[in-house]
């Protein structure tokens, strides 16, 4: 048995679809993606490639809390510190204090050498510092448990906690 149904119905299910996504068009704007750090930035300069030589020369070096030497492991703010130190950057051992350190640099600026922050606590308690590279990555020593690695820049968990970036070269 089929049932009769008046053409309204079909034309009235449309318009309360067109006015749902009128309404949600009007309440959710939508934002743009943040600016993709380019996998092959602007060549690192002479003493940019040295930085990035060394800190991937200790890729697979342990992670340790407090930790600033190759021998012992590193925190990421450790390993920044060591970094740039062998190179001749003098640089505060704390990640908060490296922030206040060299000049501002726009997401769309960064450059090889640059020191990259993330912010990886939802309560804004930590956060994390590394060396951008010629590649869209950068090398850092990211947690209790792992050790010195590169990661991409754009990879979604990076970007979504990406909070700042510093030139200090």
């Amino acid at each position: 048995m089929r049932h009769r149904t008046s053409g309204r119905l079909p034309a009235l299910g449309l318009a309360a679809c067109a006015l749902l996504l009128c309404a949600c068009a009007a309440t959710s704007p939508v934002q743009p993606p943040p600016p993709e750090i380019s996998a092959r930035p602007a060549p690192a300069a002479p003493k940019a490639v040295k930085v990035i030589r060394l800190a991937r020369s200790l890729v697979g070096t342990p992670y340790k809390w407090g930790g600033y030497s190759p021998k012992t492991g590193f925190d990421c703010s450790g390993f920044i510190w060591y970094v740039y130190h062998q190179n001749g950057v003098d640089l505060p051992r704390l990640s908060w204090q490296q922030l206040g350190s060299g000049r501002p640099v726009q997401r769309a600026d960064i450059r090889p050498g640059d020191l990259v922050f993330h912010q990886v606590d939802k309560n804004g308690k930590s956060l994390h510092v590394g060396i951008v590279t010629e590649r869209g990555t950068f090398v850092h020593s990211p947690s209790s448990g792992s050790r010195v690695m590169e990661s991409s820049l754009n990879s979604p968990f990076w970007e979504e906690h990406y909070l700042s970036a510093r030139r200090v070269l």
